[in-house]
């Protein structure tokens, strides 16, 4: 009788507070935190002197002659159906950004806010990110940096993750 009663009084409160733990919103601030050092930390390890975006390594390297072929080879026998520019453009973006840090950073922001928020936000955000990819991506790529910009997407994502904690953390409890 008395192992049931301890049961009862001292181990199942340590549970319920255990699965009380808002287990999201430190899987946001842990990834956001993560992404944020780790995008700071990629900027200080490149080189001061920033190859040109045509002299790339790597799986950017890959992505770039990739799309460098589809555009040669679209060129070559001109698009006609707008469809199948639409479904191009669709598939290129969504197997680049397939596993990649902002999608993750989505999935966790979406276990730990409201969804329809996050897809909100997440879609403005990407629509607004690509639209400046488009417009003005070549031409700023002769006056900043790529380690700038891993320094300023860094920063980003540690403010982000202080205002999670903050809004999450000390506004909402």
């Amino acid at each position: 009788m008395y192992q049931k009663v301890f049961i009862h009084l001292e181990i199942l409160p340590v549970f319920s507070s255990l699965c009380a733990l808002p287990i999201g919103e430190y899987a946001a601030v842990t990834l956001l935190m993560f992404f944020g050092l780790k995008s700071i930390k990629d900027a200080w390890d490149l080189p001061s002197i920033v190859v040109k975006s045509g002299d790339k390594s790597g799986p950017e390297l890959d992505e770039f002659v990739e799309a460098e072929e589809l555009v040669k080879e679209k060129v070559s026998k001109r698009l006609t159906n707008p469809l199948e520019i639409v479904w191009k453009s669709f598939s290129l973006v969504f197997f680049a950004e397939w596993g990649d840090r902002s999608m993750l950073a989505t999935i966790a922001l979406g276990a730990a806010q409201s969804p329809w928020g996050v897809a909100s936000g997440a879609i403005a955000g990407h629509l607004f990110a690509t639209t400046i990819a488009i417009l003005g991506g070549a031409f700023l790529a002769n006056y900043i940096s790529e380690k700038l910009v891993g320094y300023l997407g860094g920063a980003l994502f540690l403010v982000f993750c202080c205002s999670h904690i903050f809004w999450s953390f000390l506004i909402n409890s």
